[in-house]
């Protein structure tokens, strides 16, 4: 009968530090889940807004380039490029006439880098005639 009881109260001890190490654990992932990281980072999403994906170019009418852009932290840098002709602007829109880029394929490629250095990125695919 002895014995019994010694194995009741063990199990009783046992499980109650169980528990009481599921609550430990349980809190420390609770403060370790509302705690806000120093490192993380707002994402930037960019959206070349024009010209629109497969739009052909062509003539000396200038076209119009421009994007939305959410998140971060203002003020934004720009940076547009074509994977052709390079850097094209380093303004939040701007207009280029067709007749000064390459001819063919190009996809036009906006960066973005807002106040805390955070970097979003958007491209569009045009075509130049």
């Amino acid at each position: 009968m002895k014995g019994i009881l010694f194995i009741l109260v063990c199990l009783v001890l046992l499980c109650a530090g169980c528990v009481e190490q599921k609550s430990a654990n349980t809190k420390i992932k609770a403060e370790t889940a509302a705690a806000p990281t120093a490192t993380a980072t707002e994402k930037l999403v960019v959206t070349v807004t024009s010209p629109h994906a497969g739009q052909i170019l062509q003539g000396n009418d200038k076209v119009e380039f421009g994007a939305s852009v959410s998140g971060g932290k203002e003020p934004y840098a720009y940076s547009w490029s074509s994977n052709i002709d390079g850097v094209l602007s380093s303004d939040g829109t701007f207009k280029q006439n067709p007749s000064k880029l390459s001819k063919g394929g190009q996809i036009i490629i906006l960066k973005v880098l807002d106040a805390k250095g955070n970097v979003g990125q958007g491209s569009v695919l045009i075509e130049v005639m």
